[in-house]
């Protein structure tokens, strides 16, 4: 992982910055819109700067390819809100009020436009109001004085022009003398002592046009050096107007299910990021080399909300991952407002959003995803202060509950008992902490993003594997015995269920991929094909990548190419890695990240050739697209695993040895097929045998068609 780039992530958000820069003008109604000719406002007087509001549209998409199933995650719009304001400030010796003051959010207004070709929705600037609270910090750079106050920006319209006038302060502190600085913020929080407080909106509601609504995501300038010439404060350099920059990050979250079983999603969201977070402040802890006219530096002040970072027992993860955050996001129920979910006849809407099942790219469908999106602002952390990670990016990760709504489908796949039911019982256990949507792109303050909350889950080649006798309970058999007995034409009750017929051998193109491993390789710090292990850090020892073995998998009768990632310490009975990826080097055209999983695998010993594996598995999907430069150091730890529930992992437990493969069911050309394979710890050796075939060996059935 060390070295790769951002544009090497699997699955990576694309980011498109494409920029339309237009001119700001006001109705008599003080309603923003946007005009896109150039025209110059004018210098009104020598105290007042001309007035324009500068917004620009940022656009960023990620796809997959068009396989069924596989996720995209597209960001239509944004708007950069950048205000030039009219300054002329005031000095007065009145006394601040010492209380907390809270001060009105910012207002905002969803505009639909045209962009493109496209019509899109986004937030932009509504001033309506007379007065616009804030908050004004002064520092004294000769003698490090500070002060926090309060102040009002008076708004006023002459024809289509809107400026902000700051006509007073009241401040403890003479400024006459001293070199002093100014920097403003608006929009939302609550001044507490010399502290600004933010907390954001989570609650959060579907986006339609003409929407009015606040945000506290705070508007900040830069410093600025003011001097007092008469009985007024000024801007030192007048050339330059002083500007009002948005601090925070809309997200515009749809959703969508890729299913092919009815769905619902809770509508209580989770995200985890080290680079945004809900809750704040601002800690004026100016650092005077730090300050001079027009320096940008309201963003070193903020500080995440200690009581949302989620506690790590281990400093190594951290550092490779930065502190992360949690933000409980609340997807609001508004039966006004059809946001394209399914509705009819569902019940307990308030807390579940319902989609149809999904019938394919080819096919209509209908009601499985929202047509608008839930709109929310967050504040960015800086997250390589918690990190002296060099590659260290943004890793942002949004989990929620998911449950398959169909009566029938009440069997989990997580449940070894499953397997003695009808497979058209089964479904995956999604409802604790199924991963939605990932990214690790920089995200621009004061733009508007889109993000897919999108449901894959197509039945697992693990989950295809008979579980219900493992470990110890598994038995050596005959290669009839064992053929009989899978494909249910003899009957034994110690396989249950298997006579249904639905069951027959796996191909050595469908069982090895699920067990390929180099342990023996990572452990001996040993090469494997072209490919040698790297040492990526402690507590993650050695890492290396390797395709599957073959020329091909085989996915659901389709020949697909794949890779993994696996990383181990030396002389540790643990294995961590990523598999199913997407082939690495485009090799694949075809190729898809549906299957991409979690694993970690536990053996009896470093080097053991005999004993019991057990095998763990955790769904990622086309939704995990974390850079390279992090991904294994976030998924392939115990940090990572010790979060999740035992429903949110596919535990299976297998003997490391010999098993019966397929040799005459669904062979296409080219594909490698062998009587028997042996599961162990090396991987050169889990490739083709071709050895001396056992007397009698292990047998794992293979469903013949997936589950769902």
């Amino acid at each position: 992982m060390v070295g790769l780039t951002v544009e090497e992530n699997i699955g990576k958000l694309r980011l498109h910055l494409t920029f339309i820069s237009l001119l700001s003008s006001f109705n008599t109604g003080i309603t923003c819109y946007f005009k896109t000719n150039t025209e110059t406002l004018k210098k009104i007087s020598i105290k007042v700067f001309s007035l324009a509001i500068l917004a620009s549209l940022l656009c960023l998409s990620c796809s997959e390819t068009t396989t069924d199933y596989e996720s995209s995650v597209s960001t239509t719009t944004s708007t950069k809100a950048l205000t030039t304001y009219d300054v002329d400030i005031e000095a007065s010796t009145e006394t601040p009020s010492n209380q907390p003051v809270t001060r009105a959010n910012m207002p905002f207004k969803i505009s639909e436009e045209n962009i493109s070709g496209q019509t899109v929705l986004y937030p932009k600037l509504n001033i309506t109001q007379k007065t616009m609270p804030s908050l004004v910090v002064l520092y004294n750079k000769r003698s490090s004085t500070k002060e926090v106050v309060v102040a009002n920006w008076t708004v006023s319209k002459e024809g289509s022009t809107i400026k902000l006038l700051l006509n007073r302060v009241s401040t403890h502190n003479y400024l006459a003398s001293g070199e002093w600085y100014i920097m403003s913020f608006m929009g939302g929080g609550e001044k507490k002592g010399d502290i600004l407080e933010v907390n954001t909106e989570t609650t959060i509601n579907v986006m339609e046009k003409d929407q009015e609504f606040t945000t506290s995501c705070p508007f900040a300038t830069t410093w600025r050096r003011i001097v007092k010439q008469g009985s007024k404060l000024k801007l030192n350099d007048e050339s330059k107007k002083m500007v009002f920059k948005p601090q925070g990050v809309f997200l515009v979250l749809s959703l969508e299910n890729r299913m092919t079983l009815p769905t619902k999603i809770n509508r209580n969201i989770t995200m985890e990021s080290n680079a945004f977070c809900a809750s704040g402040e601002y800690k004026f802890n100016i650092d005077r080399n730090n300050v001079s006219d027009d320096a940008d530096k309201a963003a070193s002040y903020w500080e995440p909300n200690s009581a949302n970072a989620i506690r790590r027992s281990s400093s190594i993860y951290e550092k490779y991952n930065a502190k992360h955050y949690t933000t409980n996001i609340k997807l609001n129920y508004e039966s006004a407002k059809d946001d394209g979910s399914h509705r009819q006849g569902q019940s307990d809407l308030g807390n579940y959003i319902y989609f149809n099942s999904y019938k394919g790219a080819s096919q209509a469908a209908s009601k499985t995803k929202t047509n608008r999106g839930f709109l929310i602002c967050l504040m960015p952390v800086d997250y390589k202060k918690t990190s002296n990670y060099s590659a260290i990016v943004n890793e942002t990760l949004l989990f929620g509950k998911v449950d398959v709504t169909k009566a029938e489908r009440k069997s989990s796949t997580n449940n070894v008992t499953t397997y003695t039911t009808d497979p058209k019982t089964w479904a995956p256990d999604i409802r604790n902490r199924y991963l939605l949507a990932s990214f690790s792109d920089e995200l621009k303050k004061g733009s508007s993003y889109d993000v897919t909350l999108r449901i894959v889950r197509p039945t697992l080649p693990i989950e295809r594997l008979w579980a219900y006798r493992q470990g110890n309970a598994m038995k050596q058999t005959r290669r009839a015995d064992a053929e009989g007995i899978a494909e249910g034409t003899q009957t034994d009750n110690y396989y249950p269920s298997l006579n249904s017929k639905l069951y027959r051998l796996p191909k050595y193109s469908e069982f090895i991929p699920i067990f390929n491993n180099p342990k023996v390789q990572l452990n001996r710090n040993q090469q494997l094909g072209t490919g040698h292990p790297a040492y990526i850090g402690a507590e993650y020892g050695y890492a290396i990548t390797s395709d599957s073995h073959g020329d091909y998998v085989d996915i659901n009768g389709q020949q697909r190419k794949f890779s993994n990632w696996f990383c181990s310490k030396q002389g540790n009975r643990v294995m961590y890695a990523i598999m199913y990826f997407k082939a690495f080097g485009g090799i694949d055209a075809n190729g898809t990240n549906n299957y991409k999983v979690a694993v970690r695998m536990t053996f009896p010993r470093p080097n053991a050739t005999s004993g019991k594996i057990k095998v763990e598995t955790y769904y990622l999907g086309p939704n995990y697209n974390l850079s390279f430069n992090v991904a294994g150091y976030y998924m392939c730890h115990e940090e990572f695993w010790k979060r999740l529930s035992k429903d949110d992992i596919i535990v299976r437990t297998f003997q490391l040895d010999f098993y019966w493969l397929n040799d005459k069911d669904d062979i296409k050309p080219n594909e490698p097929v062998y009587l028997c394979t042996k599961i162990s710890l090396d991987g050169v050796a889990q490739g083709p045998y071709t050895g001396r075939v056992p007397s009698s060996a292990y047998f794992l059935p293979w469903l013949r068609k997936p589950a769902w």
